[in-house]
């Protein structure tokens, strides 16, 4: 079975929380159970610095907030990872200081949505092997609300992987405004019914 992982945090490489444990521990763990894993990250700066032995796989045009960014997709080693490490650099989105989610200040930064959503299309991209790398997973495993829309975008697909979805802290939802869901070009039924004014807010 081949399995994409699609975190946005993976323990010894970036780590704020439980997900960061979990991203590592459980694919190396399907890896020796000899499933074919290969794990999608974000490129944040302090990540960048760990790998070793860094190709470039291909690039990618990604539709953001009102425009589109060109996206690197990276294959690195790590010494605690036996499988393949793939990396979404996108330095306008994820070269930046310190915390992953976070301002020095404390505060989110202020285009996560557009971020997180720019990764999530990079992870259905190469679900479907857009780099024609022949490499397609049968499943797609996604984590938390950065990696929320990866199912979404891949249901999408005519020919798509199993898909699933795992919520690790319900206390960070993602919630975002209207003007952010037109701006990133999204399907507009994805739109609930219920959110028809612009304070509404729809979740990663």
């Amino acid at each position: 079975m081949k399995l994409l992982f699609v975190a946005s945090e993976a323990y010894p490489l970036v780590k704020t929380g439980g997900l960061g444990d979990v991203a590592y521990s459980l694919p190396v763990a399907l890896h020796k159970a000899e499933v074919d894993v290969r794990l999608l990250l974000p490129g944040y700066r302090d990540l960048l610095r760990k790998l070793r032995g860094v190709r470039i796989l291909g690039w990618l045009e990604l539709q953001g907030a009102g425009q589109l960014h060109t996206v690197r997709i990276l294959e690195s080693q790590h010494p605690d990872y036996p499988f393949p490490l793939w990396i979404v650099d996108c330095p306008a989105l994820f070269d930046r200081p310190g915390n992953p989610y976070l301002q020095p200040n404390g505060y989110d930064w202020a285009d996560n949505v557009e971020r997180y959503t720019v990764f999530a299309r990079a992870g259905a991209e190469l679900a479907r092997d857009a780099l024609q790398l022949d490499w397609t997973p049968d499943v797609v495993h996604a984590h938390d609300w950065q990696t929320g829309l990866v199912p979404a975008f891949l249901d999408m697909l005519p020919q798509r992987p199993q898909r699933i979805f795992t919520i690790h802290n319900l206390a960070y939802g993602g919630h975002f405004s209207q003007a952010d869901f037109t701006r990133l070009h999204l399907p507009s039924y994805w739109w609930s019914g219920k959110a028809r004014n612009s304070t509404a807010a729809f979740r990663c």
